[in-house]
């Protein structure tokens, strides 16, 4: 779905570019929203370039949508990464909408349209979608009003309010039939005849629809749209704040004491019941999108006051449980037109009628689309390997304990307490290779949700619907899985600015169990895992780990990993390289792929993660570090080559080294690193030439600290010393190597032994706009 960021409020004041900005990092970090559409006038067109600078960094596709004429810097605005346009008129004949049909042709954007009345006289529907289509429409919504626009319908007399709805349906049967999806928003499904039943969009499919807005992103819209300037930047920054967590420790201090007293364990306990759901606590996990159970509540809420809240017709209506009922809103825009109940069997799915008609899907929704539903295979497959087999390891209740708090093991079982409405995650259970499966049983109380956790950075959890559940996670060897609760597939929740469901999965995890807002107490037992193949139990332990984070210097990387391919000394057995990455941002994973077929002997490990966290290089390195299976971890830029003796050298330190560095850096030239990646120059062939040849070499930067694009430091040392943890990456290398001298003494440096640094154009932390 989209999201929504609007350039004025109501009374077109303008909101700064700031404040904006921080209202797209909302959409697109807290509620998900891949696509947001920008609402903007024509002096909200100055925050344009702003507002695709950060999109870019988001990496997210923005919308320009406007009541206005096209601006002359639409052409621009595509070259920058506007996604399309989604423009607003009312009626078919204004002088403008020509205009938008030529200027998106030229910027090669696609064009939706909104579309309100009233319409002209003696309008022909077949020739309007036939010119639409012509124009590069792809959808259209017919609509009568909307609450961020000037443009909507004006009131009308019964005679034409009759007249105009019919219409309306014979124009979106017309542009259907023209390849055009079209959408009757708001348009209650009795007001029109049963053929164009389905393009009618009530509220209930409005916010579970690709083609509409979230609805928390909508909602917060509304609300900012009707405050001024500066009363918005206070509730953006509040909202900035809300989506920070931290570690709640509570239950750490106050459990023990309270199993001990039971008189103040029974009154906590009352409170807690009545308290668990209350919104003003911290850590309150909020669902990004409605569960299918809370749309089953929703329903019988409907048909418990049916009789008297909607009236005769429609508490009568077999559609009553998906529509809007025509509010009074509505029917005084429209007087005259009645609702009239639809006898047949009862409709429960907002989306009964969208098969019926036809759909746009825009280059990110075609791109979801085409990884299918992945559930039916991957289901049937960890249904019948749970069923045949018996599990390779069965996990005793001693064996994990509750992550940071006082934990009840008994023999079969471990007990969950908590007081507060937080996660509970289980110490690590396993480390795993895809592909795997991992089952648990979750029972003996309640909790909002249950399901797995892979770090900090990603939950696999589901709804708690039952008193007890059996969950099961199945991996597959590329990285797809399934989460699957008594047996059926489960699509796992995602949370407002919080963890997120990842793609794929990475090539070694660590996964623990995590609850959500026990009620009291919860219990676990039955926690098995089967393995899916033997290639990953009879691997060598590697000894070195490379740990290199890529976001968009693919093709760098390439050269990188041919560099530890080809080292000396060393067998490539000895060597793991883990890539932290974002999947689908740029082409790390083909890379990854072709390292692979032409080097198998050198164990790649992939970690995943989402978009969100591509510029959270701190984050990411620390959780890579845990995938590490070396006594070495060399963090490595993904834009340095490692000479050819490197890890020869290593082998060559003292046991009691704890932290090395190569003797400095070779910059290489633009030219020279063109030649490289394009395959003319072999580095680890004519090593010598290259540091004697053109570029700078760096030996002892930033006062001799050793800086972060290549630091060799003992596994253990990541237990006392970690990468900071924040949103820019500036001084966290220099930190960690100041840090790991304090605490573990200075560094050996690997004399004679530089690495080559390849040219990208200036100092770049997070990756770069382009696929370097």
């Amino acid at each position: 779905m989209r999201g929504l960021v609007i350039t004025h409020n109501a009374s077109g004041k303008l909101f700064h570019a700031p404040d904006l900005q921080r209202w797209m990092r909302i959409c697109r970090l807290a509620f998900k929203t891949e696509k947001i559409d920008v609402l903007a006038g024509p002096e909200g067109l100055r925050h344009m370039p702003a507002l695709l600078e950060t999109a870019r960094e988001l990496d997210a596709r923005i919308s320009l949508r406007t009541e206005h004429a096209p601006p002359r810097e639409l052409g621009a605005f595509a070259a920058a990464g506007l996604f399309d346009v989604f423009a607003e008129v009312r009626g078919l004949h204004v002088d403008h909408l020509e205009s938008w049909f030529r200027a998106c042709r030229a910027a090669k954007l696609p064009l939706r349209l909104q579309v309100f009345p009233p319409f002209a006289p003696g309008l022909n529907p077949n020739a309007e979608a036939a010119r639409l289509a012509a124009g590069g429409v792809m959808a259209v919504n017919l609509a009568f009003s909307d609450p961020f626009t000037r443009n909507t319908a004006p009131p009308l007399d019964a005679g034409t309010a009759r007249t105009t709805i019919d219409l309306m349906a014979r124009l979106a049967l017309a542009f259907d039939a023209h390849g055009i999806e079209a959408n009757l928003p708001g348009m209650p499904f009795c007001w029109v005849e049963e053929a164009a039943r389905s393009f009618c969009v009530p509220m209930a499919q409005f916010h579970h629809d690709h083609q509409h807005y979230e609805n928390n992103a909508y909602a917060l819209a509304q609300e900012l749209h009707a405050m001024g300037p500066m009363r918005a930047r206070i509730v953006l920054f509040m909202l900035l704040a809300r989506y920070t967590s931290y570690p709640n420790p509570i239950d750490s201090i106050l459990l023990p004491w309270l199993t001990e007293h039971p008189w103040a364990r029974a009154r906590v306990w009352a409170w807690h019941k009545v308290s668990r759901y209350s919104r003003f606590l911290p850590h309150a996990p909020r669902a990004l999108v409605e569960t299918p159970e809370a749309h089953e509540a929703e329903r019988t809420r409907r048909e418990a006051g049916s009789a008297e809240a909607l009236g005769p017709e429609c508490g009568a209506c077999s559609l009553r449980r998906i529509c809007d009922h025509a509010p009074e809103a509505l029917r005084r825009r429209l007087p005259g037109v009645e609702v009239r109940r639809i006898e047949g069997e009862n409709v429960c799915d907002p989306h009964y009628y969208t098969a019926q008609r036809r759909r746009y899907y825009d280059a990110v929704d075609q791109l979801r689309r085409e990884r299918g539903p992945k559930g039916v295979e991957l289901a049937a497959r960890a249904n019948a390997l749970v069923a045949q087999r018996r599990p390779d390891i069965e996990i005793d209740s001693f064996a994990y304990r509750i992550e940071g708090q006082w934990t009840w093991q008994l023999a079969g079982t471990v007990r969950w307490f908590s007081w507060t409405n937080t996660e509970k995650t289980s110490t690590p259970l396993a480390r795993l290779e895809p592909p795997f499966t991992l089952a648990a049983t979750f029972g003996g109380g309640f909790a909002d949700y249950v399901g797995f956790s892979l770090g900090r950075h990603a939950r696999l959890v589901c709804p708690m619907i039952a008193a007890s559940h059996r969950m099961i996670l199945h991996v597959e060897a590329d990285g797809r899985y399934v989460l699957l609760r008594d047996g059926a597939s489960v699509e796992p929740m995602e949370f407002a600015g919080q963890h997120c469901v990842p793609s794929r999965l990475g090539g070694r995890l660590e996964p623990r169990l995590s609850i959500w807002n026990i009620d009291g107490v919860i219990g676990t037992q039955g926690v098995s895992i089967w393995r899916g193949g033997e290639a990953s139990a009879s691997q060598t332990k590697a000894e070195y780990s490379v740990l290199i984070v890529s976001t968009r210097y693919a093709r760098r990387l390439q050269a990188a990993l041919q560099g530890i391919a080809h080292q000396r000394g060393i067998l490539l057995e000895r060597i793991e390289v883990i890539i932290a990455y974002v999947p689908g941002i740029d082409a790390t994973g083909d890379v990854i792929e072709s390292i692979e077929a032409a080097h198998p002997a050198l164990r790649i490990v992939r970690a995943p993660f989402a978009d969100g966290l591509a510029m959270a290089k701190g984050f990411l390195i620390n959780e890579s570090a845990r995938m590490a299976s070396g006594n070495w971890v060399v963090l490595l830029d993904a834009d340095i080559i490692l000479p050819p003796a490197f890890f020869a050298a290593l082998d060559a330190l003292p046991p009691e080294a704890a932290f090395a560095i190569p003797d400095g850096r070779k910059m290489l030239p633009a030219d020279t690193t063109a030649r490289i990646l394009l395959g003319e120059i072999q580095p680890w062939e004519c090593w010598e030439e290259l540091l004697a040849g053109p570029g700078e070499y760096r030996r002892a930067e930033a006062e001799g600290v050793p800086i972060g694009f290549c630091q060799c430091v003992r596994k253990e040392c990541f237990e006392a010393v970690r990468y900071e943890e924040m949103n820019h990456f500036e001084g966290a290398d220099w930190k960690f190597g100041n840090d790991m001298r304090a605490r573990f003494g200075q560094e050996r440096r690997l004399s004679g032994l530089p690495t080559l640094h390849l040219d990208h154009a200036g100092s770049q932390w997070y990756g770069t706009p382009q696929h370097r």
